[in-house]
């Protein structure tokens, strides 16, 4: 062998271990700390740029974190309900803004808030509903507290969704939730977004041991985080929503989950077309009106059962 070619395969030798190391190093110090890690964002728009009637919350969950939020009342009259809205990863409260005065137009309450280790709450991991399913329920017991008599409703998009399915399952005081674009397995997600960000390509043991090493640092077993279980033990009302086209989370995890939900006073809204929000925009009026129909129904007392799929 040449003495040009010995160096050409030691120069290809050096770069390939590079590159192992290179990505090892991602892989350990990387890839756990961007599943995790914090999305903290300084509000830039006030509740009284929308009009809402609020009143500052802080609410203080079981590891010592304070969520920062607010309660949305109706301007006038008395709520005939209360709904927690739940937003997705990397969302922020403000987000919601628009949706909390449509609901107070209605007379509906609303509790919006920055989840843990987003927006200005506290908090430096995302469970992804491992801890965050407590905070609901710490959030659920203040609602009591203040308002012991409004029914309580859950809404929740994406990881908010997955959230609130799994506040559900432990919290019988939420009367009934809306589930839009949520996820089935947390371990199947993180891979279904490792493969669609390296186009195609999948890499299974490199999502399980990068996921594994997250739970160690933010002290949760990712393998708990299974909003298919949860709702084998729901029997509140849920109105669940997916779109067909939904690029982020497939529109076949919201039928699974529908499937499997124990509660026999449930619902199935298939948005043709849609993508992972923005679910209104694409139908329109027909979307809202099953959503608020689906709302009311659940705010009064003589409510006939729904069932099915829309």
């Amino acid at each position: 062998m040449s003495t040009t070619l010995r160096k050409r395969y030691r120069f290809i030798g050096i770069i390939v271990v590079l590159l192992a190391l290179a990505s090892l190093f991602v892989l350990h110090h990387v890839l756990p700390y961007a599943i995790i890690s914090k999305h903290n964002r300084v509000p830039t728009v006030l509740p009284d740029a929308y009009g809402l009637n609020v009143k500052p919350a802080a609410f203080q969950v079981t590891d010592s974190i304070s969520l920062k939020g607010y309660y949305s009342y109706p301007e006038a009259e008395e709520p005939k309900g209360i709904i927690i809205l739940l937003h997705g990863i990397g969302g922020v409260k403000e987000h919601f803004y628009p949706l909390a005065q449509a609901l107070a137009d209605k007379q509906i309450a609303t509790v919006l808030y920055d989840a843990r280790a987003h927006g200005e709450s506290e908090g430096s991991y995302v469970t992804y509903g491992f801890y965050e399913n407590y905070d609901v329920q710490i959030i659920v017991n203040d609602i009591k507290q203040k308002h012991p008599d409004l029914p309580i409703g859950i809404w929740g998009n994406s990881m908010g969704g997955a959230v609130a399915l799994q506040a559900m399952a432990i919290e019988p005081q939420i009367d009934f939730g809306i589930i839009e674009s949520t996820f089935t397995d947390l371990n199947q997600i993180v891979y279904d977004y490792q493969k669609r960000y390296a186009f195609g390509l999948g890499l299974r043991f490199a999502t399980d041991y990068a996921l594994k090493r997250a739970g160690k640092i933010a002290n949760f077993p990712p393998s708990c985080v299974r909003p298919i279980n949860a709702v084998t033990v729901i029997e509140q009302l849920v109105f669940l929503a997916h779109g067909t086209t939904d690029p982020n989370i497939k529109f076949s995890y919201g039928k699974a989950l529908f499937k499997y939900l124990k509660s026999q006073d449930k619902v199935f809204y298939t948005v043709e077309g849609g993508g992972h929000v923005g679910l209104t925009d694409k139908v329109g009026k027909a979307y809202t009106k099953a959503l608020y129909g689906f709302i009311q129904q659940q705010l009064n007392p003589s409510r006939n059962t729904i069932l099915g799929q829309l």
